[in-house]
Order: C-alpha cells, then structure tokens, then sequence
C-alpha cells in the first residue's frame, strides 16, 4: 500500500503571517497615485442655492424709443446750404439745412403787393363815405319837407349804400390779402429746416444743389433722438404665457468683446408685450420666417447700456 509523503507544517505557517502583514501594510499607506486620486475627489457637500430659474429664450435687437426720426422736405425747392453732417450732435431748433428762399421771397414780395392794393382801394371807399353819408341825410330831409324829389333822396341813400357795400368787400379782400402774405412768409420760414429734438445726425441723404419734393418717399435725413435704447425680442408663443411685464432678463450682444471673451450680459425687464402676433424678422433662414408665429417683446435696460449699438443683434434670456 502506498502512503502520502508527511511534509513539514511550519513552511506554510510562514508564508501566512507574511501574506497577513502585507495585506496590513497595503491598508494602513496608501500610494502616491492612491493619494492623489482620494484628493481630487471632493467629499460630500451641502447642496448650493439654486440660481434664477430660465423661464424662455428669444433672439432680438437694439432699437430707441419711438424709432428713428425720418426728416421729409417741408416743401418742394433746392437745397441752398447743409448746416450739419453726418454724426453730428444737434439741439431741439437748431438750423439743419436752407432751401434757397427766392422763390419764396417772390411769393412774399407778391403778396405785400396785392395787400396795398386792396388797402388803397379800401381807404378810397373809406374817404368816400362821410361826404356819401352827409348827402344822403340831407337829401332825405329834403324830401320830407318837400323841397326836393323824393327820388332824388332814394338815390342819394342808394349811393351812400353803394359806397359802404365796396367798403365791406374791400375789407374783406384786405383780410385775404393779409392771411396770403402770412403764408409766403411762413413758406419762407419754412425754407430753413431745424431740429425738431436733441438728437444724433444719422445718416444725410441730400447736398447743396439737390432738388427735393414733398411727394419724395425718401427723407432728406434720419436722425437718432436722444432717448433710451430699448430691446425689441422676438418671443415664440409657446413662451407666452410665462412672459409678463416685469419679467426679468439678461441681454447678451451677438459679438466678442475684448480678449476674445462676450462682454457681460446686461440687465433689463420687460415693459410691454404687443397685442398681436407677427411673423419673425430676426431669423436666418428665410423659408421659415412665414410658419414661425412670433410676439413683439419690448424690453427696458435697468441701467444705461456702454458699449450696444443701434440695430445689433442681442439674445435674450428671461429669468424669474
């Protein structure tokens, strides 16, 4: 019968306690890679506050209060003199252009005329009258005492009516004449065109020699008034019924600021909503702006904007 081999125990008890300290030794230091990951794992922290929660987005664009301001021609004439250029800063009546007056002189110079007519002939009726006046009367006693025809008083009394009749109309042809001279002079006031507000020369479309028109559907300039800037954004209805005056926003400019990073958003709310819907006018794609049923959102800035231009392209984040 074959008998199993008696191996000694104690190499196997050695070889325990040394596996049991190296297990010990592994927990008890951690390596330098076991190290830098325990570190860079942050422990467990209490939750930070929420910040506002975003109720919509919309694209929109920097426009002034009550729009630009299109200066049309006051009436039909050349251009004399140009007073302002392109950039300039005006005040409310101050002379931006003249249109040359002769013409308007001429009209002037003919009214004042055909005023001294009528006030001539006027005063001649006038100077008429009292002699008029004085036959009549004693004509009329004349005749009642029987001294005279009683038809030569009645023509006597004709005559003095006559005279007072032509100093009627005289009267009222002066008053004519008068209300025509104002308007020359006025038209020759006209001539020279001044700033309706305090505003900013935006952009000149005439020169000296240029013949305007009244019919003309281009203005003569375009001026930027002196109000705030406001946002007009373009909101998707299905936003709508989140959106109300006072709803607060931050405003992003569609351009880099300095350094290649986006200048900061700029704080506004929101003052009006319009009453009806529109289609979009700020989106790229053309196809599309005739299915997208957009609302005009006109937004305030809290404080005065540095750095937005006329016109440019903002989005719009509307936030509790």
């Amino acid at each position: 019968m074959t008998t199993n081999p008696t191996w000694p125990a104690w190499p196997f008890k050695l070889a325990a306690l040394g596996l049991a300290g190296l297990l010990g030794a592994c927990s008890g230091h951690d390596t330098p890679g076991m190290a830098k990951a325990n570190a860079a794992t942050p422990a467990s922290a209490p939750n930070a506050p929420a910040g506002p929660r975003e109720l919509a987005m919309a694209r929109g664009k920097i426009e002034v209060q009550g729009g630009l301001l299109e200066v049309m021609a006051p009436l039909d004439g050349t251009v004399e003199s140009l007073a302002v250029k392109e950039g300039d800063s005006v005040r409310r009546g101050q002379v931006l252009l003249k249109l040359a007056p002769e013409q308007a002189r001429l009209d002037v110079a003919l009214a004042q005329a055909e005023l001294k007519l009528v006030q001539a002939r006027q005063r001649a009726q006038a100077a008429r009258l009292p002699a008029a006046r004085q036959f009549a009367q004693r004509t009329g006693e004349a005749a009642r005492a029987g001294a005279l025809d009683p038809q030569r008083a009645e023509e006597a009394l004709q005559a003095q009516r006559d005279i007072e009749s032509a100093a009627a109309v005289f009267e009222a042809e002066a008053a004519v004449s008068r209300q025509k001279l104002a308007q020359a002079q006025l038209a020759v006031q006209r001539q020279t065109l001044s700033a309706a507000v305090d505003a900013s020369v935006l952009r000149l479309n005439v020169q000296p020699g240029t013949r305007v028109s009244t019919q003309a559907a281009k203005p003569v300039m375009v001026l930027l008034p002196r109000r705030p800037l406001i946002v007009r954004a373009e909101l998707n209805e299905s936003y709508l019924a989140a959106i109300r005056p006072g709803t607060r926003a931050s405003v992003s400019v569609d351009i880099d600021g300095a350094n290649g990073k986006p200048p900061a958003p700029l704080e506004a709310h929101v003052v009006r909503l319009a009453e009806a819907y529109g289609a979009s006018r700020l989106d790229d794609d053309v196809a599309a702006r005739g299915n997208l049923r957009v609302v005009d959102c006109f937004l305030e800035f809290d404080a005065a904007p540095a750095g937005i231009r006329l016109s440019q392209n903002v989005r719009v984040s509307f936030h509790e």
